[in-house]
């Protein structure tokens, strides 16, 4: 018969056997969440090649060199920004909610364990930056790039991740009871990068009043490169939604991660669908390059649409949010185009910024549990009142993201810093011609120009003759093929950007 002194050393055992046990498993989740997030933020940075795949297949081949080298210098400018700054500024304890004041170049951090956050959150920073390039893609110079890439990297984003994901910021904690809900960044990350995107544009201005479409304006491996930039995006979405749950170890975790990713590629096949459909039966465009692109950026916007819903939605609702996303896109690149002088050359506002919108106010609507279609009468209140945050947040988002960029972009362009070498001289062309067309018209007036057509044809054809291509094109920019050459038939298409 177990004497007392027995017993209690077997109970002892026993206790440290669990805590061992405990401590070991303990170990394992860490490891787990860490290999999760490293290995999530790795295949997020691949989606920088993507980005650079996609505007170097939309762009002439003479700004490969520039667009190529810009994406380098933005994980460059991008990581120092970070460091310095935006961790601390996105995840730095705050009373007023508004901006962390602590963990500035990583200092004060609790231990190692947290530099797995901090390069997870990273990656998501480097995207957000990387959307601004595709608007300003071949146009801004090297110089600007980096300072626009640090601030962005280093203020804007952060700022808004504080706001929204920290725990500690005005829309989304404890201070003011309100829970703005993005799982994945449909507003944080797509909607201020293609806010940031769309001020760098509008600054810039369109790159020419007319332009001529060259042969080799765009390169014959252009296609492939749009298209294989486009899986290695796809690959880094996937990572990008389903790491967003932040865990792997506690319960229902993996089910989050699971439905995260399922709506992504959902999202993104609908996304292709409803674009193709579109595009061949409204809008009725049928070159095939065009038409490659366009539908490369409508399953893109499906996939940003779905971002702020992807662990909560049904997977029918994540086809409708990705169609619907699509069409959104689609609409606006049309609008932005044919309204406004905005040039975007690779729609990276049209993708990121209108579905981004689209998808946070879709979320309150489409959550399977709390949502306004799922939630019966006893929930509707609740709903509608997360749609108003949601809105909220959007509105605070953008108006901060625009004012800010807004600001540095107009600075950097008075300082000429702005814009490349090519883009100052195209541009300077431009306005140039522009100015002498104003004058000669307001000089000569329309009945003058009609009967000097009618009657002195000769002198017209040799004037004709001197003259650029652009202030040719730009004449003739309502017909469908204009004739410009002296000496045969030179057609060029028409090709207001």
């Amino acid at each position: 018969m177990a004497t007392l002194e027995t017993l209690d050393g077997r109970m002892n055992a026993t206790e440290a056997a669990i805590e061992e046990i405990s401590a070991t498993l303990g170990v394992y989740s860490v490891s787990l969440d860490t290999l999760l997030l490293i290995l999530c933020g790795c295949l997020i940075m691949t989606m920088q090649a993507g980005f650079a795949l996609l505007e170097v297949g939309s762009v002439k081949v003479a700004n490969v060199y520039a667009i190529l080298l810009n994406n380098v210098m933005d994980v460059c400018v991008g990581t120092a920004g970070y460091f310095f700054f935006g961790y601390g500024v996105a995840f730095g304890p705050t009373t007023g909610g508004y901006m962390g004041t602590v963990h500035f170049a990583l200092s004060d951090l609790e231990n190692d364990d947290a530099l797995t956050w901090v390069f997870f959150q990273y990656s998501f920073a480097a995207t957000a930056t990387a959307i601004v390039s595709g608007a300003m893609v071949g146009r801004a110079s090297y110089h600007g790039y980096l300072v626009y890439s640090f601030i962005i990297t280093g203020l804007v984003y952060p700022t808004v991740v504080h706001w929204t994901w920290s725990g500690y910021g005005w829309l989304n904690s404890d201070l003011y009871g309100l829970a703005y809900q993005d799982f994945a960044g449909s507003g944080v990350v797509h909607a201020c990068g293609g806010t940031a995107a769309l001020m760098g544009a509008i600054v810039l201005g369109r790159r020419k009043l007319a332009k001529d479409v060259e042969d080799h304006a765009i390169s014959e491996s252009a296609p492939a490169l749009v298209t294989l930039g486009f899986f290695i995006l796809m690959v880094g979405f996937f990572a990008f939604n389903g790491s967003s749950q932040g865990a792997m170890s506690s319960a229902g975790d993996s089910g989050a991660v699971a439905r995260a990713v399922m709506n992504t590629g959902l999202a993104c096949a609908s996304g292709g669908l409803a674009t193709i459909l579109f595009e061949r039966l409204v809008h009725k465009k049928i070159n095939d390059y065009y038409v490659l692109c366009i539908v490369v950026n409508g399953c893109l916007g499906g996939t940003v649409a779905v971002c702020a819903s992807a662990n909560v939605a049904t997977t029918y609702g994540a086809l409708i949010i990705g169609s619907s996303g699509a069409i959104i896109h689609c609409l606006w690149s049309i609008s932005l185009h044919k309204f406004t002088s905005i040039e975007d050359p690779v729609d990276a506002t049209a993708v990121h910024l209108a579905p981004g919108i689209w998808g946070v106010l879709l979320c309150p609507f489409m959550d399977k549990d709390n949502g306004i279609f799922y939630c019966g009468y006893a929930g509707q209140y609740d709903a509608w009142h997360q749609l108003g945050v949601n809105l909220a947040g959007l509105v605070a988002i953008i108006a901060f993201t625009a004012v800010i960029t807004f600001t540095i972009f107009t600075i950097l362009d008075k300082a000429k810093l702005l814009r490349s070498h090519q883009e100052k001289l195209e541009h300077e062309e431009a306005v140039r011609i522009h100015e002498q067309e104003l004058a000669q018209h307001s000089h000569h007036g329309f009945f003058h120009d009609v009967f000097h057509h009618h009657h002195e044809e000769g002198e017209h054809v040799q004037t004709e003759a001197k003259r650029s291509v652009s202030s040719a094109f730009s004449e003739a920019r309502s017909q469908t093929d204009v004739v410009i050459s002296a000496q045969g038939a030179s057609i060029i298409r028409d090709s207001v950007v």
